[in-house]
């Protein structure tokens, strides 16, 4: 009995020897794992971070995003005209296109491309102008193209983009800037000032090639009704 009750004992022991072990491999592997997933793990790099810390600031300051368009945009544009600069502009052939959003939606990092070649087709020089903030829907902009004039330039081409898609152009004959309310001088000098302090980390060497007006809310209405009036005058008259 004595002999039974040993051996009995002994596989208890053996089992719970065993379970011990057993728990001890899953807690090594849950451990390895865990390493192996901290190793693995990116790191975000000084830029991307700073980048999202200033988008956070601006959402919190009351700055929403807006829609952007996805696939085909589409703008309205006038006939480039070119002209050689003068003063600090010598030597530069310098170019200017107007265009308007007539898309649904904003559209984000919006470039010009410009190409000049010579009489055989070769490129000769060119210039690029990107946008990093968003063109509003019926935002008005004028683009600065400049490249150095060269001897051999013959004609030139230019390709429109953004960043989520190609761009269908629409040459038309006159694009207006949008109106906008009359301010007095101290407070055009004020609004001037904060948006300058609003976007001062996105200003850039492109940034200067862009001088765009954004439609003012009820501007628009109050321009289309003044141009119906004088329209029902003219035909009265």
């Amino acid at each position: 009995m004595q002999s039974v009750n040993r051996a009995l004992l002994w596989g208890v022991m053996v089992l719970l020897a065993a379970a011990t072990a057993c728990g001890g491999g899953e807690e090594e592997e849950a451990a390895a794992a865990a390493a192996a997933a901290a190793e693995a793990v990116v790191e975000v790099s000084p830029e991307a971070r700073a980048a999202a810390d200033r988008l956070a600031e601006r959402l919190a300051a009351g700055i929403s995003l807006v829609p952007t368009q996805r696939g085909q945009a589409e703008i309205g544009y006038t006939q480039p005209t070119a002209r050689r600069g003068t003063g600090q502009d010598r030597g530069f052939n310098i170019t200017s296109i107007r265009i308007r959003n007539v898309s649904q939606n904003a559209i984000a990092g919006f470039q010009v491309d410009e190409f000049w070649y010579d009489g055989d087709g070769n490129t000769v020089t060119g210039d690029q102008a990107r946008r990093r903030l968003p063109i509003l829907v019926d935002e008005v902009c004028d683009i600065e193209l400049r490249v150095p004039v060269v001897s051999a330039m013959d004609r030139s081409n230019y390709e429109f983009s953004h960043q989520n898609g190609d761009v269908k152009a629409t040459l038309l004959e006159d694009i207006e800037f949008p109106p906008q309310p009359e301010v007095e001088e101290g407070e055009e000098a004020a609004a001037a000032e904060e948006a300058e302090e609003g976007e001062e980390e996105l200003v850039d060497a492109d940034a200067l090639k862009f001088t765009c007006l954004r439609p003012v809310e009820g501007m628009q209405e109050e321009s289309a009704a003044a141009e119906d009036g004088a329209a029902g005058a003219a035909e009265g008259a």
